[in-house]
């Protein structure tokens, strides 16, 4: 299990964790939403342009699940072409033999998939010049999810949340910021370049409408999104039933954990955080530090997996700053590695495969960035 993953801090609450995933029913989930502020030009390159960063989440589901997209020809990729994380989450889901489910918060199209929608799932707005949930929504998808989670979970086991929603490290930014957590300059990006000059002035104009505001679902519905709060909701319901959470993905997470500790749900000890090396060592963003500015107890580790010796450019690409997380793929990773003793090089196999499956459908090509 040591070899699984890295503990970025409180190692001892990152092994507990761990060994209560790999000992307890585990439970995928992956929360899909798209949010009008991925359309702004140079926000998220989660899709080969602005506007089809909306298709993003329902793509990244269909090709999870079924291993092709049924809603288009193509999986998701960056306009260098480089593919969809869920290549990774995929590839160690196949290694897992529990159950899977698709919670739909909010997605531009509908998934043609079976998937659960939350009746009050919304599109998000753009928050720069729009609320971002009609009045009274946030805490709508906030109880959805709770219900979903006290409906749906057997109890203690362990549960694995993943996302998928372009726009959404700008989205949490203003989250953050808005309920008193410095985020300004430690969200991370898709992109070797992070934009964040241009996300601090969405976030700014946004900030601007949440003056104010006290109550938390008040400041979500102007500057959030829907698919953070409905995460959180969920968490909120899995540790009422005594179940272990992991939230596997990036500095959007710490956005959900803001909400979770703001309203002060009770999740010590049954909370962790689940990323990839690549968003760890990320220069240019501070998960860590995130984490360490709304709740240093909570356990925060990297799935070790390196593609540096990779035969394909657009998996060593990870090694250069692209792509880096989503749709769960480090948490995802860490639980195949756990739960079926699989070693790194085993599990960079299987991810390897599955892109030259894809390869030979000819739905990506293997080219870095040009």
């Amino acid at each position: 299990m040591a070899a699984a993953f890295d503990p970025i801090n409180n190692p001892e609450g990152c092994h507990l964790i761990a060994v209560e995933v790999a000992s307890r029913k585990l439970c995928l989930l992956y929360f899909i939403a798209s949010t009008k502020t991925s359309t702004i030009p140079g926000i998220s390159v989660a899709g080969a342009t602005p506007e089809k960063t909306l298709w993003t989440p329902a793509l990244d589901v269909e090709y999870l699940v079924l291993g092709m997209p049924r809603s288009a020809k193509e999986i998701p990729v960056t306009p260098e072409g480089l593919p969809t994380p869920a290549v990774i989450t995929r590839a160690a889901a196949s290694l897992l033999d529990d159950p899977l489910m698709v919670v739909d918060a909010g997605s531009f199209i509908d998934p043609r998939i079976p998937h659960i929608d939350l009746p009050s799932k919304t599109v998000g707005g753009r928050i720069d010049i729009e609320p971002a949930l009609p009045k009274g929504r946030s805490r709508e998808l906030f109880e959805d999810a709770k219900l979903l989670a006290s409906m749906a979970l057997p109890r203690s086991c362990a549960v694995l949340v993943g996302e998928s929603m372009p726009g959404g490290t700008t989205t949490a930014m203003a989250i953050m910021e808005a309920l008193g957590y410095r985020a300004r300059d430690k969200v991370s990006s898709a992109s070797p370049a992070n934009p964040l000059e241009l996300k601090w002035k969405v976030v700014s104009k946004a900030l601007e409408r949440a003056r104010g505001l006290e109550n938390v679902f008040d400041v979500l519905d102007e500057v959030g999104d829907p698919l953070h709060v409905s995460i959180a909701g969920f968490v909120a319901g899995a540790v009422e039933k005594g179940c272990v959470t992991v939230l596997a993905g990036g500095t959007q997470m710490c956005a959900v954990l803001a909400i979770l500790k703001r309203l002060g749900v009770e999740y010590r000890g049954k909370l962790a955080i689940w990323t990839t090396r690549w968003i760890v060592k990320d220069k240019q963003s501070d998960i860590l530090g995130l984490v360490r500015e709304i709740d240093p107890s909570v356990p925060l580790a990297a799935a070790r997996i390196s593609f540096e010796r990779s035969e394909f450019e657009g998996l060593r690409m990870y090694e250069k700053g692209y792509v880096k997380e989503g749709v769960g793929a480090g948490g995802t990773a860490i639980a195949a590695m756990v739960r079926m003793g699989v070693d790194e090089e085993s599990l960079v196999k299987v991810i390897e495969r599955e892109y030259r499956r894809l390869l030979e459908a000819k739905v990506v090509e293997d080219k870095g960035a040009q």
